[in-house]
């Protein structure tokens, strides 16, 4: 006598190769994954910007920059693919503090002296956003 299926489920069974072709798929699409979120774009570029002037560098660049700030001068530092918040005259030190920045839309802050550091970058044409996946 054959089992009935109640109304709304579906009678699945594996066969012996199901279960090897659905772990490479979940693999290949991990790895692809990975690889696609995980590039930097060539384009990024770091953003200062201070009360009275604002600078714009690569990220690639190699630089440290002393930007007058409202309580005195904040040096950034840019390096190895990375831009920092190196000293500040501010109280806290947190901006000091802060992980070095490396990726579009990462930004760190010293408030009390008015200055911003900015990763950004215009993504490709061929980015992958919400609306392509």
């Amino acid at each position: 006598m054959k089992k009935k299926t109640p109304p709304g489920y579906l009678n699945i069974s594996l066969k012996v190769l199901d279960i090897p072709v659905i772990l490479l798929a979940a693999a290949l699409t991990l790895i692809v994954g990975i690889t696609v979120y995980s590039k930097e774009t060539a384009s990024s570029q770091v953003i200062i910007r201070g009360p009275d002037k604002a600078w714009v560098f690569p990220m690639d660049a190699e630089e440290q920059v002393l930007v007058s700030g409202f309580i005195g001068e904040t040096k950034v530092k840019i390096s190895e693919g990375r831009a920092q918040i190196v000293s500040s005259p501010c109280g806290g030190q947190t901006c000091v503090a802060a992980s070095p920045l490396r990726k579009n839309g990462q930004w760190a802050a010293c408030l009390p002296n008015g200055v911003l550091l900015l990763i950004e970058g215009a993504e490709g044409k061929n980015a992958i956003d919400a609306v392509s996946w």
